[in-house]
């Protein structure tokens, strides 16, 4: 039986995954496993450990927390590609630039939005 809250990170990941025009095979290969696997983690029928959940929320541009909370604030992806003609190396960079922007909106809220 395919638990309700798997299921909606599943849902949660491939509509991240989805609004930046990525494949499960790109994903699978950046993480570096079987794009069944994805689909199994999108659809809730595996479950996805934390160190997974970290790399595509970092991939994604997405906060962990929208992912696992049961009714989080849909922040958007700090979008920086469209995934077409990307080679599977700028998924890391690209993992990188997501979490940059992240934390430094992180920071920017704690010091009260100054600039």
């Amino acid at each position: 039986m395919i638990s309700n809250t798997f299921r909606t990170i599943g849902q949660r990941l491939k509509k991240a995954r989805e609004s930046l025009g990525l494949t499960q095979e790109q994903v699978a290969q950046y993480l570096g496993e079987n794009r069944v696997q994805i689909s199994y983690y999108e659809t809730g029928r595996r479950e996805i450990d934390m160190e997974t959940l970290i790399k595509l929320a970092d991939l994604y541009g997405y906060s962990r927390a929208y992912f696992v909370e049961e009714n989080p604030v849909e922040f958007p992806a700090f979008t920086v590609l469209r995934a077409e003609g990307l080679a599977e190396e700028d998924l890391d960079t690209i993992a990188m630039v997501h979490r940059f922007a992240k934390n430094l909106h992180y920071i920017n809220s704690l010091l009260g939005g100054r600039s």
